[in-house]
């Protein structure tokens, strides 16, 4: 479980009057906003790593120290997988057989494939185990998964009827599905031999950059084109050449990652930056001033659950997006006061 050690640790350290009385509560409007910026591998190099940076401190954000995870690093430790969370572990972790379909998904995969889900069990392969059967590596798992039949299951799940004619094999299979079969190239890119990634860890005040500009206006739109002039992504864009890329960044290739909001950044600095959350100021808050559990924390970072905040049920890391860190705590405190029915 994502920093599951440290959680239990945190849970542990807040239980009782004397452990919440110990945490500094200078209140949640004293909170600075925190996320994780990354460069992504096509574009972990120094020219870049000070371009961005720059652009960074110049519109007030305090950008800490790089850190550097190779990708032997992120493949055994599992740092890509515990980034993208469920979607991984729907990915390469997850038998299809396993998984427990609503009655609408499955009517919706028997109208798109002609079959029952039960009846394709059997030709259904988790990624990893696709990757061996078919002798291919991600990339060309992927353009077979996308040059079949996808159908969304749930959110984050999606299932495809592998296109088999593209790729030789040894005709073991008459066909196959998976699940997310996008995801192991977007692994690959970051476990390849040569591949690194590049994270610092930025600070900065909501009064003067709200989590909205910070995402939309300083990093910019996820397909670079799409981007802000002026926004990091755009200027990777437009001088690519001159910084060191290969290739032309894209909206698969953007150049940089940007937590989407307190949580998902605290999350991620737990991944790469090996935060703990028993000394992080989001984390004490949520927990003390906020009275959500530590096992409850946990949950929301690993899982990414539905809950219902502010009247809204969503994903918790949907409904928490661009919120500053101080607004995400108030939140979970009205939550404990007025639950949802």
């Amino acid at each position: 479980m994502l920093c599951h050690a440290v959680l239990v640790l945190l849970a542990a350290s807040l239980s009782g009057t004397e452990a919440l009385a110990a945490v500094p509560l200078g209140g949640a409007a004293a909170l600075r906003n925190a996320a994780v910026v990354f460069l992504k591998p096509h574009a972990a190099n120094d020219a870049c790593e000070s371009f961005v940076r720059s652009l960074l401190e110049k519109s007030g954000v305090e950008v800490g120290p790089t850190i550097i995870k190779v990708a032997s690093q992120i493949n055994e430790q599992k740092l890509i997988d515990q980034h993208y969370g469920a979607l991984a572990t729907l990915a390469m972790d997850t038998q299809p057989a396993a998984l427990s379909l609503s009655a609408a998904a499955e009517e919706s995969f028997k109208t798109t494939f002609g079959k029952q889900w039960s009846a394709t069990l059997p030709s259904m392969l988790r990624n990893d185990e696709a990757l061996k059967v078919l002798g291919v590596d991600g990339m060309t798992l992927e353009s077979m998964w996308r040059g079949g039949v996808q159908v969304k299951l749930a959110p984050g799940t999606y299932v495809s009827k592998l296109d088999l004619s593209t790729t030789a094999h040894d005709g073991a299979l008459d066909e196959c599905f998976t699940i997310n079969g996008f995801y192991p190239a977007m692994r690959q890119k970051f476990v390849e031999d040569g591949a690194s990634v590049r994270c610092m860890v930025c600070e900065w005040d909501e009064a003067q950059l709200s989590w909205k500009a910070f995402r939309r206006e300083l990093i910019g739109a996820t397909n670079p084109a799409d981007a802000l002039p002026g926004s990091v992504r755009s200027e990777l864009l437009a001088r690519w050449k001159e910084l060191g890329l290969a290739d032309e960044p894209s909206m698969g290739l953007n150049g940089v990652h940007a937590s989407a909001g307190p949580l998902e950044g605290l999350k991620e600095r737990c991944i790469w930056a090996g935060a703990s959350l028993e000394k992080d100021e989001l984390a004490q808050q949520l927990v003390s001033a906020g009275g959500l559990s530590g096992e409850v924390l946990d949950e929301w970072l690993r899982d990414n659950p539905a809950v219902c905040l502010g009247g809204q049920t969503d994903k918790v890391f949907d409904l928490t997006e661009e919120l500053s860190a101080a607004a995400v705590v108030e939140l979970v405190q009205q939550q404990q006061q007025q639950p949802c029915a």
